[in-house]
Parts: structure tokens; C-alpha cells; sequence
């Protein structure tokens, strides 16, 4: 999977792209998109998707943060 790929540093060639954490807090957005298209909604946990809801910032601005660090690691390795 990709994001199996995303985490691993190849060495010498580039840096993980993203963290071991960051891949779990997404993980728990990928289980509950499969719920989404898969289950009808009165499947729904309440308290899962309360806590999806109140972390999404945190989520999007923590795997943000670390694919702006990968960016900035191949604009150096281009210049």
C-alpha cells in the first residue's frame, strides 16, 4: 500500500516521506471512509466519528507539516 511506502527512508536515495504516527492518525480515516461506502449509516459509532471530527485539524496540519519537510528535502537535492 502507499502509504506502507510513505513511511519507509530509502537510504541514500530519500527520507521516509512521512512519519510511522502520521500514517496511523490517517489509518483511522481510511477505516472509516471503508465504513462510509460500505455500511449503511446507522452502522456509524458516534463516539468514533466525534473523535475523527474533533482531531481532523491536528491530523491534516501534523501529515502537512511533514509533507512540507519532504518537499523542502527534494528542493534541496535539486538545487
Amino acid at each position: 500500500m502507499l502509504l506502507d511506502q510513505m513511511v519507509c527512508e530509502i537510504p541514500d536515495v530519500r527520507p521516509a516521506v512521512i512519519s510511522p504516527q502520521a500514517i496511523e492518525l490517517l489509518e483511522a480515516y481510511r477505516g472509516f471512509r471503508h465504513v462510509v461506502r460500505n455500511v449503511y449509516s446507522y452502522n456509524f459509532d458516534p463516539s468514533k466519528t466525534e473523535v475523527l471530527v474533533k482531531n481532523i485539524s491536528t491530523t491534516f496540519d501534523g501529515v502537512r507539516n511533514e509533507l512540507v519537510i519532504f518537499v523542502n528535502f527534494l528542493t534541496d537535492e535539486k538545487e
